[in-house]
């Protein structure tokens, strides 16, 4: 189960996050500073939350913290953890609109971007690596994985229909036991 934390320690931990992370990095921040440095909850809560977070309309990343801060400090956690994340980005946006409005699409500017770019796919390919690692998939899994896989390929709306037709055809059948009748 998961480690009781302080909603002072949700919110310095996602703040660090919201500071330090870009775009869909974040999921890879919240999982080593969740899971692998601080050690506040397991691999599969984080999977079952940034599963959830994944699954609900809107940003995932605010999503994310939603879920996580609430399973770690409860409502006050989730509240504190979506402003520590929130904040932190929304100033960072400010000032890269503003760098942005200066000087333009500079061949410096563009570099940068291109550089946030690379270590967005960096963080999210390490992530998917480590998280990836710690599963035991089973065989009956594999055909949903790969259907999700080749569905977000496509488009993440296909990757969802694909997983649930999957999931509902491997589903075990119930066996109902009805009595019967003596004489």
């Amino acid at each position: 189960m998961t480690a009781p934390v302080s909603v002072a320690q949700v919110v310095r931990a996602f703040a660090l996050t919201g500071i330090l992370s870009v775009g869909g990095g974040r999921a890879a921040f919240f999982y080593e500073a969740l899971v692998t440095r601080r050690r506040w909850m397991r691999v599969d809560e984080f999977l079952q939350d940034f599963t959830l977070a994944q699954l609900l309309p809107g940003a995932t990343f605010s999503n994310l913290s939603i879920t996580l801060g609430h399973r770690l400090a409860g409502v006050a956690g989730a509240l504190g953890g979506l402003a520590a994340v929130i904040v932190p980005g929304g100033v960072v946006l400010v000032l890269l609109a503003a760098l942005y409005i200066a000087r333009g699409l500079t061949p410096d500017v563009a570099t940068l971007m291109r550089g946030m770019s690379a270590a967005v796919v960096g963080l999210v390919a390490v992530t998917t690596l480590a998280v990836g690692a710690t599963l035991k998939l089973m065989v009956p899994d594999v055909p949903w994985a790969a259907a999700f896989v080749l569905g977000a390929i496509v488009s993440p709306p296909d990757a969802v229909a694909a997983t649930a037709i999957l999931s509902r055809l491997n589903m075990p059948r119930q066996v109902v036991f009805r009595p019967q009748a003596e004489g």
